[in-house]
């Protein structure tokens, strides 16, 4: 079993079908698969061997990914290391992964780490300084020797990523070769891909959404990936014209902003899928979206730790508000602290366990048996079950707010907060108070061309929820500190009660 068998499929069945579109620049599966192989034999000239552990420190571009194939296809494992990372934060995951090699690009170079701090990198190599492996995107030729992909068991990691880091440290997750090959399975079938579909990515490739769920699920599917090295507005509804996108994958901000966009229905007319993934969608813009564009804004339940897909909501019964039913033969159950099963339209922990689970954190063997229990993976997620079996994400045991000792949920206020006819973006968090223990506190970015205070918002809030989970103070704000897969990053919120 190899990941990069992905690539064989495509090359064999799609030879000339374009498989990657990023502007000018075009790769058929028969060239991705060329590449493929020759970054392959590239590597283990270089000294790479199966298990190795080589990083790819660079942004979205063409190149990423016949590397991070030709790193599998060796059986070593493709570190991906998030080109928004400093010198710092490189170095800790570089030297966290053990990785011994690096391959980075002109671009990064003042972010590398210094080479004394990466005692384990035996190489750097910069793909614009290495004739060989630079000569290697330049041709065209999809004739060369193949490259026999090395056969690793399926329990084999073949991937870490690293999480996304919103509430801590980013750990290492040990993605084997069964646990991507199964979530691309899973995620074509529940989307019902199909070889004429062309996906639109401008995620960053090392994280789990547009690496896992959008390129390797797109390429399994043999379908045509039309890549962006990040969210440009002008450029991406360009994109959506010109390269006649018909899945359109995105986090909330950017749906919101294409809501609040004027024109931007008319760009949107080849698309016939939209998906939201990297944190919950309010219910009001799934709304909102669905009156403008007519299209239903699909979501899902997943995680760094599980590959991608645990629930998907849905084709055939979407429910509003909802992350879905569990995808495939996922298994998802709600829990107490006392790891009881609750019953339905109870909240607790979401816990879950199926084929997509990580093997663990790269080193970090505490960790991994704190969140890995007895072949459950422990979300840190509070959610709930309906009737029907459609799980509804509550949100993380660790936001709750404790407000004169009753529980608040901020994402519950968020969407009331969505609802506002000015708010375009909020944030709920729990700031430190004397009296109440957490005060709820809102930061509000309001639409152009609208006005609002933050009496309004109190009021606003007061007469939809309970008076104590109603914010009482509300900050607004120009823009969020977020992720670089677009999530709020409440931890730099709460910085500020410091």
């Amino acid at each position: 079993m190899n990941l990069s068998s992905i690539i064989d499929h495509g090359a064999l069945n799609f030879k000339d079908k374009i498989a990657l579109v990023n502007g000018d620049n075009q790769y058929t599966y028969g060239r991705l698969k060329s590449a493929t192989d020759r970054i392959a034999f590239y590597l283990r000239e270089q000294g790479g061997r199966r298990g190795d552990r080589i990083a790819i420190f660079m942004p979205n571009r063409p190149e990423w990914i016949p590397i991070y194939y030709g790193i599998i296809r060796l059986g070593a494992v493709a570190v991906c290391v998030s080109s928004a990372y400093k010198q710092k934060e490189a170095e800790h995951l570089l030297n966290d992964s053990q990785s011994s090699l690096l391959i980075t690009c002109d671009e990064l170079l003042s972010q590398v780490p210094v080479r004394e701090t990466i005692p384990t990198v035996k190489d750097i190599v910069v793909l614009e300084n290495d004739r060989v492996l630079a000569s290697i995107f330049k041709t065209r030729s999809t004739e060369n020797e193949p490259f026999v992909a090395v056969d690793c068991n399926p329990g084999d990691e073949c991937v870490i990523l690293f999480t996304g880091g919103t509430t801590g440290v980013p750990k290492g997750a040990m993605l084997t070769h069964a646990n991507i090959l199964y979530t691309s399975q899973n995620v074509c079938y529940h989307e019902r891909a199909v070889p004429d579909d062309v996906a639109l990515c401008f995620m960053p490739l090392n994280h789990v959404f547009g690496g896992n769920h959008i390129m390797n699920s797109t390429l399994y599917g043999c379908g045509t990936l039309a890549l962006h090295k990040s969210f440009d507005m002008d450029r991406v509804l360009s994109s959506i014209q010109s390269d006649k996108i018909t899945r359109f994958y995105s986090v909330p901000t950017v749906f919101i902003r294409l809501l609040n966009t004027p024109g931007s229905r008319k760009y949107l007319s080849s698309v016939k899928y939209c998906f939201s993934a990297a944190t919950s969608m309010a219910s009001e813009i799934v709304r909102q979206w669905k009156d403008m564009f007519k299209l239903t804004i699909h979501e899902a339940y997943g995680m760094t730790e599980t590959s991608s897909l645990v629930t998907f909501n849905h084709l055939y019964h979407h429910k509003v508000g909802s992350v879905g039913t569990p995808a495939g033969v996922v298994e998802v159950k709600i829990v107490d602290a006392q790891n009881n099963e609750v019953p339905v339209g109870e909240t607790g922990e979401i816990v879950m366990r199926g084929p997509n689970i990580m093997k663990g954190y790269f080193n970090k063997a505490e960790e991994t048996d704190r969140v890995l229990r007895n072949g459950w993976l422990h979300s840190g997620d509070v959610g709930r079950l309906d009737e029907d079996g459609y799980l509804y994400i509550v949100d993380r045991i660790k936001d709750m707010i404790i407000s004169g000792g009753l529980n608040v949920y901020p994402t519950e206020v968020e969407e009331i907060l969505f609802t506002h006819p000015a708010v375009e973006e909020c944030a709920v968090v729990g700031m430190p108070h004397a009296d109440y223990g957490e005060a709820v506190t809102a930061y509000v970015k309001i639409k152009q061309r609208r006005t609002c205070s933050e009496n309004d918002l109190i009021i606003f809030c007061k007469e939809r929820i309970a008076s104590y989970k109603a914010p009482k103070k509300v900050f607004f704000v120009n823009e969020f500190p977020k992720s670089p897969a677009g999530k709020i990053l409440k931890r730099e919120i709460r910085k500020s009660f410091d």
